[in-house]
C-alpha cells in the first residue's frame, strides 16, 4: 500500500519575517507535516555567477537564518519534520558539519532530513576556499566523509580535496544508515547518476515539476537499478510553488512515487504567511 502523501512547507525567513518557530507551530497546527529551509552562508557583493532566475538576487537571500540553528528550534518547539532545500555541504567542514548533522537528528528524535545540492553560486563557493570547477567533486568527497563519520566507529577518509584521519566521533545519528540525504539538482542522465550512485533521493529543481516528473522519475528509476539499487527505496520531495490549482495538484503527485511535498510560502509576516498556510492546508486535504 502506497503511503500518503506528505504536504509540508518550504520557507526562506529572515529576521524581518515570521520567526521560524511561530511558523512552524501554525503549521503543525494546520496539520501539515513538515517545514524545510535554503541555505546560502552568503552572497558576495561583487559577482561573476548570475543568479539563475534572472535579474537581481532577491533580497531574502542575503539575510536567510542558518539551517540548522533555525530548525534545531522548530525540532524543540513541534513534532515536524525538519529538513533543508537545500543545504550547501561545499560551504561546511565536513567534520564539524557531520556532528551537527547527527546532532540535530538526535536530539530531534530521528526527525531530520538532509536535502543537499552544489549551489548555484560559485562566488559563495569560492569563499570557502576551493575552485568552482571542482565543485561537484568537493561536494561529493564532503558528503562521503561525513557518511563515513555517521556510519563507522573509527571512520577514515582520503580525498583529492578533503581527508579524515582515523578518528572516533559520537554522536551517531538517530535514523540508520543516517539522515536521509536528497540531492536537488536537474534533470537528466548526470544528476540521476548521482542520485544512483550515492544518494538516497531527489528533490527536482524548479517549482513546477508536476507535468514532467512521471517521465523523469522513470529514468531515475533505470538508473537506480542501473547501480543495483532497488527503485521503491526511492524519496522523493517536491518543492512546490503556490497555485490556484494546488489541490489538484497534490493529487496527481499522490499518482505518483512522491513521498512529499513542500509549498514554497512568502518571506513576508504573519499577514501573508498564515493566510497561505491556510490555503496550503485546505489543498492537502
Amino acid at each position: 500500500m502506497t503511503p500518503p502523501l506528505r504536504v509540508g512547507i518550504h520557507y526562506g525567513g529572515t529576521e524581518d519575517s515570521v520567526p521560524p518557530v511561530d511558523l512552524a507551530r501554525a503549521a503543525e497546527e494546520r496539520g501539515l507535516d513538515s517545514i524545510f529551509v535554503p541555505e546560502h552562508s552568503h552572497i558576495p557583493s561583487v559577482r561573476h555567477t548570475p543568479f539563475p532566475g534572472g535579474g537581481e538576487v532577491p533580497e531574502r537571500y542575503f539575510g536567510l537564518w542558518d539551517p540548522l540553528v533555525s530548525l534545531s528550534f522548530v525540532a524543540a518547539s513541534t513534532s515536524l519534520t525538519v529538513g533543508t532545500c537545500t543545504a550547501l555541504p561545499g560551504g561546511h567542514d565536513p567534520i564539524s558539519y557531520a556532528k551537527a548533522v547527527a546532532t540535530l537528528d538526535v536530539l530531534s528524535g530521528g526527525r531530520l532530513v538532509l536535502g543537499v545540492g552544489f549551489g548555484w553560486n560559485d562566488d559563495e563557493f569560492e569563499d570557502h576556499g576551493f575552485d568552482p570547477r571542482d565543485k561537484y567533486a568537493v561536494v561529493e568527497e564532503k558528503i562521503s566523509l561525513m557518511k563515513a563519520l555517521w556510519t563507522e566507529d573509527e571512520a577514515a577518509y582520503e580525498g583529492n580535496h578533503v581527508r579524515l584521519s582515523p578518528s572516533r566521533v559520537r554522536p551517531k545519528p538517530a535514523q540508520h544508515p543516517h539522515p536521509p540525504v536528497l540531492l536537488g539538482c536537474r534533470s537528466g542522465r548526470v544528476g540521476f547518476r548521482r542520485i544512483a550512485r550515492w544518494a538516497d533521493g531527489w528533490i527536482p529543481m524548479g517549482h513546477n515539476v508536476v507535468d514532467r516528473l512521471e517521465d523523469d522519475l522513470k529514468r531515475l528509476a533505470e538508473e537506480w537499478e542501473r547501480m543495483g539499487r532497488d527503485p521503491a527505496d526511492i524519496r522523493v520531495t517536491v518543492l512546490q510553488a503556490p497555485r490556484p490549482d494546488l489541490a489538484d495538484v497534490l493529487d496527481r503527485f499522490r499518482g505518483m512515487p512522491v513521498e512529499r511535498v513542500i509549498v514554497d510560502v512568502p518571506t513576508a509576516g504573519e499577514h501573508v504567511v498564515f493566510p497561505a498556510l491556510d490555503e496550503i492546508a485546505r489543498a492537502a486535504q
